[in-house]
């Protein structure tokens, strides 16, 4: 079934699925946005408000401006438009109690708890608001949605990330140190916790087919499908990640088809070789960081790119230069290969995915 703002999803699903499973299928995995010709009819999207709790907690007017984005640009190749209800990186921490202080452009979650030892069950506020909340507001997109663009699940988040909030990131640092079995045992709960949330809100919005894509990194698979991280992990030694984090990560991705890592940073360089060694995490995204080469730049190919592909991964890369990207293909090949760029027109973006064919 194609969708009224990508004509073309059925071959970008069979794109998608070939890129996961480091082979070409159709056509190798290049996805270009730019904006269309001829605007697509969409509904009028009424003012956001001023108040930023408000604007964040209005689905209905933030889906409305969405949709004006998707009806404004083209979604060629293997990227395509999707919708989720949205409360920033780590959806769980607001599950199980974490206060929001929400922002113009992003949201931070305060912490909940002073002592590890102290902090008992972890459970997953069901008659919280931001449960009830996420609940409706995907029942709403997925109405909404319907033959028209991806619904897709909102960004979770796991282990190590989630208890540097629930903690705070400074306090949770000593912790580590000083009550490490009481860590062990949190994130024990909390690989039971994440998918509790997962299964519940995947239940809402997979396809007929069962596949659940994931709202971060155009993680559509023809499954149960997340982005996985540890962005805590730029403060800690390989020693500690090995401990506290690996296991979890591994154990999260056995109850996944696709997992996706994203690898935040040069502070977490010296953790890939560990991340490579999870036979389930099937594609890497790199984030080089704010003020450094973009992720295609022949600085990281050492450093990553190399190791991901030498490991049999698939390699996501974003925000690539459009005249860059014929350099990364030819070194690394088309097989395992995602790039998402943007360029200035549509005319632009057909003329390099046409162009692309032949790297």
């Amino acid at each position: 079934m194609e969708l009224y703002f990508k004509d073309d999803w059925t071959e970008a699903r069979q794109i998608l699925t070939g890129w996961w499973n480091h082979r070409v299928e159709g056509r190798w995995a290049l996805g270009v946005r730019a904006p269309r010709n001829q605007p697509l009819l969409h509904d009028p999207a009424p003012p956001l408000s001023g108040d930023f709790k408000t604007r964040w907690l209005d689905y209905e007017t933030m889906n409305l401006h969405k949709e004006a984005w998707f009806a404004s640009h083209c979604f060629l190749g293997c990227v395509y438009p999707e919708d989720t209800a949205y409360l920033g990186p780590g959806s769980l921490n607001a599950f199980l109690g974490c206060p929001i202080d929400f922002q113009q452009e992003t949201l931070w979650y305060g912490p909940v708890y002073d002592d590890p030892e102290k902090a008992g069950t972890l459970e997953l506020d069901r008659r919280g608001f931001y449960w009830k909340w996420t609940v409706e507001a995907l029942a709403y997109l997925s109405q909404r949605a319907a033959g028209r663009y991806v619904v897709t699940m909102p960004d979770l988040i796991e282990g190590l990330d989630v208890l540097s909030e629930l903690f705070g990131t400074q306090e949770f640092l000593m912790h580590l140190i000083d009550c490490p079995d009481a860590i062990h045992g949190l994130l024990d709960q909390l690989d039971g916790l994440y998918f509790e949330a997962y299964d519940e809100l995947a239940d809402m919005i997979k396809s007929p087919e069962g596949h659940v894509p994931f709202m971060a990194f155009n993680a559509w698979a023809p499954g149960r499908a997340a982005k996985v991280q540890c962005d805590f992990s730029a403060m800690i030694s390989a020693d500690m990640y090995n401990e506290f984090a690996l296991p979890h990560l591994r154990r999260q991705c056995q109850r996944l088809d696709y997992a996706v890592y994203h690898l935040d940073g040069p502070g977490a360089i010296h953790h890939l070789d560990a991340v490579l060694t999870i036979p389930e995490i099937n594609a890497i995204q790199w984030e080089p960081g704010a003020g450094n080469p973009h992720t295609g730049d022949r600085v990281w190919w050492d450093r990553i790119w190399k190791k991901v592909y030498a490991a049999g991964k698939s390699a996501f890369l974003h925000g690539v230069p459009a005249h860059e990207i014929e350099p990364f293909v030819k070194e690394f090949g088309q097989a395992g290969t995602l790039v998402i760029t943007d360029v200035a027109s549509e005319d632009q973006a057909r003329k390099l995915m046409d162009d692309s064919l032949d790297w």
